[in-house]
């Protein structure tokens, strides 16, 4: 019992220490980061430039503020007047615990954000005195009566609550503050729990009350007149210039650019005037069905398929091929008369090509997925010898003038950027209409072939269907879209930039396609080609009506049906064919047979012979090899918050 006694107060004093010893270790860690004192000494010099040096106590506790605090500032404030102008701001010192502190600069909508501290370093736990000093010019209202400065002082934006505010007007010369006005809390509270007092050559306010996050320190100081120089002319010239040099320099900018592509389009861009159209049933100047094709889309369709297809099917009516559909594979297969004819040389260029890619595969060449990459190997040599022979010869594209457009177009966006004044956060609102403008561009010219003469009625409804969709899907998107991002920006100073940025790449992407232009011979090749276009595609009552056409005959359908499969218009004229087969007489229809052509398809010759020659692309680009990618991650009345200065700030 005596062990129990002895032992007791020994055990109790124990427990105790060990219980302060935890709660002094738990108490740091339960302090909250805050601002114990902001204090902002304010210089008022004679021409109106302010030098400021707020003194930000802040107690750390590596939660927010682990490298240091940041200080957010706009470099906009209202005049008298209510314009919105431009002030000059400049870091001159940063300081922790009165020694030198690392900081930096970045931009942010509508102002400037100041770093304190090094990423590289952690502060310590604790109390820390920060002061940042800086210069910044235009913040005097100016009125009849009097000369004021209405100044936020310390910003509606931290992230902190502040235990004490306080601040200190000094007028030069000694003058006199005619009247004071504080507000504090929220951004436009007109509460004013401050108090203020007044002597020779300055101002000073304190607050009574402690503030919360978001709340702020806003003050008004009645200047004398006469004590503040009114600004120079040559002051307000520059000042004008720097306030309106988004209006200046964008319109600028963009009547630059405009009259560039319209100067080269008037002298290179324009297309020769078309010719008359009349009904052909022949190739203009002996083009081959590829080179109709290439002519016709003023480059390949289809990604040079199509007129792959279109030389296959010339070549086995020719007898130089024999076709063999099997659904997902097609063959193409030398022809005893093709290994004893002439040369390879004196076929037309891609079908020279697509010949020696059979020959090289030993007579029989296989389209399917096994053999895709040998494929995609033939198309690129028959694409790439054709347009060796032909480029340049019956459309130019221009590029040449159409690069330095672009060069021009990314200068002025770049002055705009780095002269201007460019909230960043505006770059989204032109880059997600510049690249509808440009996907729904590219897409219009696609579908809009759908409306060429010739085309069904099916193909052209779902031609204006698809228009339509696209386009409402991308105008909700993109309205969507800049409703979000037009909420965060201030629209009146930056209208006239995003404007002009649109403006700008729009002029750029609209100019793209209309830049090339067909040269002569190239004009009236494609006069020609439509010519035989209508030809294929008119009923049989007014084929037959046209004077000079030839009978329709096996030999016949067969001549033309490469250039059908080259103009897109081969479904049509197999049909004519069928129906000319259905009204002839049993012999002739019985007779016929393709004997370039082996399938296992069902249905009417026209259904047979017209499906694969339409189907023919699509079943080569089906067996190409999927394309590599790559992947990579990257990571008078105020109010609080009036006036000039402001912003907020936070730890980091």
């Amino acid at each position: 019992m005596r062990r129990h006694q002895a032992f007791g107060p020994v055990f109790l004093l124990a427990l105790l220490l060990a219980v302060t010893l935890a709660f002094a270790a738990v108490r740091p860690a339960m302090a909250q980061e805050n601002i114990r004192a902001y204090h902002s000494d304010i210089a008022i010099g004679a021409d109106g430039e302010l030098t400021v040096a707020e003194t930000i106590t802040v107690q750390a506790e590596g939660v927010d503020i682990r490298h240091g605090i940041f200080r957010d500032f706009p470099l906009t404030m209202q005049d008298a007047d209510g314009r919105k102008l431009r002030v000059d701001f400049d870091v001159v010192s940063v300081t922790r615990d009165g020694a030198p502190e690392d900081w930096t600069t970045e931009s942010i909508t509508g102002g400037i954000r100041i770093y304190a501290g090094s990423k590289d370093t952690v502060v310590s736990r604790g109390e820390h005195t920060y002061v940042l000093t800086y210069r910044t010019d235009r913040q005097i209202r100016f009125f009849p009566d009097h000369d004021e400065l209405y100044w936020n002082v310390t910003g509606n934006g931290w992230q902190f609550a502040m235990q004490r505010a306080s601040a200190r007007v000094t007028l030069p010369g000694g003058a006199t503050p005619t009247r004071l006005a504080a507000y504090t809390g929220p951004l436009g509270a007109t509460a004013s729990n401050a108090g203020m007092s007044r002597a020779s050559g300055r101002a000073d306010f304190t607050t009574t009350r402690a503030l919360g996050p978001h709340d702020g320190l806003t003050i008004v100081v009645g200047i004398p007149k006469g004590v503040i120089a009114l600004p120079t002319a040559d002051q307000q010239r520059a000042w004008w210039l720097r306030d309106n040099v988004n209006l200046l320099l964008g319109p600028a900018s963009l009547i630059l650019i405009f009259a560039y592509y319209v100067w080269f389009w008037r002298r290179v861009g324009r297309d020769p005037p078309r010719g008359i159209v009349v009904p052909r049933w022949d190739a203009p100047e002996g083009l081959s069905p590829a080179l109709v094709n290439y002519v016709d889309n003023k480059g390949f369709s289809g990604g040079g398929w199509t007129a792959f297809s279109a030389s296959a099917i010339d070549l086995a009516v020719k007898g130089q091929l024999t076709l063999k559909d099997f659904g997902d594979t097609i063959t193409l297969e030398r022809t005893a008369t093709s290994a004893a004819a002439t040369p390879f040389a004196t076929l037309p260029a891609g079908q020279s090509s697509l010949m020696k890619t059979v020959n090289g595969a030993g007579g029989r060449f296989v389209i399917d997925k096994a053999n895709g990459t040998a494929v995609q190997k033939a198309g690129e040599a028959f694409r790439r010898a054709i347009e060796s022979e032909h480029s340049g010869k019956y459309y130019r594209r221009n590029i040449g003038y159409i690069v330095p457009g672009v060069v021009l177009s990314l200068a002025a966006i770049f002055a705009l950027i780095v002269f201007g004044d460019v909230d960043p956060a505006i770059l989204p609102v032109v880059i997600a209409p510049a690249i509808v403008a440009v996907v729904f561009g590219l897409m219009a010219v696609r579908l809009g072939r759908s409306f060429r003469q010739g085309a069904s009625l099916a193909r052209r409804i779902f031609a204006v269907v698809a228009l339509g969709f696209i386009g409402l899907t991308g105008l909700s998107v993109l309205s969507g879209a800049l409703l979000a991002l037009l909420s965060e920006i201030d629209i009146a100073s930056q209208w006239p930039v995003l404007t002009c940025l649109i403006g700008i790449v729009l002029t750029n992407a609209i100019f793209f396609f209309l830049m090339g232009a067909p040269t002569p011979l190239g004009r009236k090749l494609m006069d020609g080609i439509e010519g035989l276009r209508l030809y294929l595609t008119v009923a049989e009552k007014d084929r037959m009506n046209m004077a000079g056409a030839p009978d329709m005959s096996p030999q016949h359908f067969e001549r033309l049906l490469p250039y059908a499969v080259a103009l897109g218009v081969e479904k049509p004229w197999s049909r004519a064919f069928e129906t000319w087969l259905a009204a002839a007489t049993a012999g002739a229809a019985a007779a016929y047979t393709a004997a370039w052509y082996h399938g296992d398809g069902f249905g009417s010759f026209g259904d047979r012979i017209g499906g694969f020659s339409s189907g023919m692309a699509s079943t080569i680009q089906s067996t190409l090899p999927a394309p590599t990618s790559s992947s990579s991650s990257g990571f008078s009345g105020g109010s609080s918050g009036g006036g000039g200065g402001g912003g907020g700030g936070g730890g980091w």
